[in-house]
């Protein structure tokens, strides 16, 4: 395939992509009555939640000399990946079956549809990371400059996500119970990952643990760029490329032996 043709699918498979994305943001809000402000509301208020609990009711302190409300912080900035992971996986198993008219069109690309569902979920985390920032900016009077990179550190979490949805998606069109299993199995992985505490302490406990989780390396840039100051180290992001190159790879793979014959099955 020449590059000229190779450029123009890419930027056609994009439009439909970001097409199908935008339509269901949209759709998530209309005829709400908050409308898209709720996007803002409910992380503020998980935030100010969080606060309260973590800073009032049982105060929770990750270092001796933190203060009381830095947990709450510490649990957000984790979550800003998770959810963004935990959304898009969530919905993964069921995208084939619950849009059959798209897999039935022969020229559709039907690997948009979990491409699509994780750009939303993108855009969400987004929003919430901005929550974050503000918040911290009325705290402390001022945010690192190594915030910079949680966005580039959130964009490649939503390339590894892509990659797992992907790969669900097509294990989902063979085996229909498995949406029954990832709700439990996301649940497992909320606690194997370093959200509710750091990342240190599972590699103190098992560090096998930690290198077998692809959400721990991003997870932990993240909040070291977002709350630590501190600028992801190289081999953190080395260890995140390389999850995200494999689940890319193993959902592509995954998707195009099923395709052939997914009208069949569903």
């Amino acid at each position: 395939m020449s590059a000229p043709r190779a450029w123009a699918d890419a930027r056609r498979y994009a439009e439909v992509v970001y097409t199908l994305a935008l339509r269901d943001f949209q759709s998530r809000f209309r005829g709400n009555w908050l409308g898209l402000a709720g996007l803002v509301v409910v992380p503020v208020l998980f935030l100010a939640a969080y606060t309260f609990v973590f800073s009032v009711l049982m105060p929770v302190k990750i270092r001796p000399d933190a203060d009381r409300e830095d947990y709450a912080f510490f649990f957000f900035a984790g979550l800003i990946g998770w959810t963004l992971f935990a959304e898009s996986t969530a919905r993964a198993p069921r995208l084939f079956a619950g849009q059959v008219h798209f897999v039935r069109t022969a020229l559709f690309p039907v690997s948009a549809l979990p491409a699509a569902s994780t750009l939303v979920a993108f855009y969400n985390a987004l929003i919430w990371m901005g929550v974050f920032v503000l918040a911290r900016l009325v705290r402390e009077g001022s945010i690192p400059p190594s915030t910079l990179a949680a966005p580039l550190v959130l964009a490649l979490l939503g390339l590894l996500t892509a990659g797992v949805a992907l790969l669900l998606a097509a294990a989902g069109a063979l085996a229909r119970d498995l949406a029954e299993l990832v709700g439990p199995m996301l649940t497992v992985l909320l606690f194997a990952s370093p959200v509710i505490y750091p990342a240190e302490r599972l590699a103190d406990v098992a560090p096998w643990l930690l290198g077998a989780n692809p959400l721990a390396a991003p997870i932990d840039a993240l909040r070291a760029s977002l709350l630590d100051g501190r600028w992801p180290s190289g081999a953190g992001v080395a260890t995140a490329v390389g999850w995200t190159a494999l689940l890319l790879g193993a959902g592509i793979f995954a998707h195009r032996r099923v395709r052939p014959v997914l009208g069949d099955l569903l």
